[in-house]
């Protein structure tokens, strides 16, 4: 099996299906009556996950969502650091897009990791919608003084040799090549093939699994804290 299965599984790591065209208004914060910024503090560096049921938590509590996790090995670490699940489970390039203002920009966040864009392909969208979205959400936080890290996926399996797999797949370093951003190529590395970090539909990840993936991209958060 190649890319195209690896996409296929994710249909279901999503939650649900994306649709073709971004939401005409974007859905209500889950903070009620206040906006992100109103539950962090003034000292900490903030950082905002915007992606899909990957950073949301699927099937786990909030306290081992990847957020969670990331910021507590962070402060582990001796970093003061507030870090915002803006995760939905599945959520395109556009739809996280259209709720940049409220998931990112009312967080007034110091950085921004954007793992988006494994639903446009699902729905079969162009990667240059894509691609678009992605260099939209960069070029906006950038605008915004935000320091962005782009994370991807990378084939489950080898054999990614249709050529909207090969388009989809190029998109994450090519952008960052571009904006010069740092790549974390694949939130699932270490998991995706070991089924002890995997729930029972052998797609999400276990809480054992969140922790692996946050060692993984630890390192790359962390270059971009102690550049600033």
């Amino acid at each position: 099996m190649g890319f195209q299965a690896f996409v296929m599984s994710v249909l279901l790591l999503v939650g649900c299906s994306a649709q073709n065209e971004p939401p005409a208004e974007p859905p209500a914060p889950a903070i009620e009556d206040a906006t992100v910024a109103d539950v962090v503090t003034d000292d900490a560096q903030v950082i905002v996950m915007l992606g899909d049921s990957l950073t949301a938590g699927f099937g786990l509590p909030d306290a081992a969502a990847l957020p969670s996790v990331v910021e507590r090995k962070l402060t582990e670490a001796g970093y003061e650091v507030e870090v915002i699940n803006a995760g939905v489970s599945g959520d395109t390039t556009s739809t996280g897009r259209a709720r940049y203002n409220w998931s990112v920009a009312s967080a007034d966040p110091d950085i921004l990791v954007i793992a988006l864009g494994a639903n446009d392909f699902l729905s079969s969208l162009p990667s240059s919608l894509a691609r678009d979205n992605l260099s939209a959400l960069i070029e906006q936080s950038q605008q915004d003084g935000i320091e962005v890290i782009l994370a991807g996926l990378s084939p489950r399996f080898e054999g990614a040799d249709d050529s909207l797999e090969a388009e989809y797949a190029a998109i994450y370093p090519a952008l960052a090549e571009d904006y010069g951003v740092p790549l974390y190529p694949d939130l699932m590395a270490g998991v995706w093939n070991t089924p002890s970090l995997l729930l029972g539909d052998g797609l999400h990840p276990t809480a054992e699994g969140v922790e692996v993936m946050a060692t993984g991209l630890l390192p790359v958060i962390i270059s971009v804290i102690e550049a600033d």
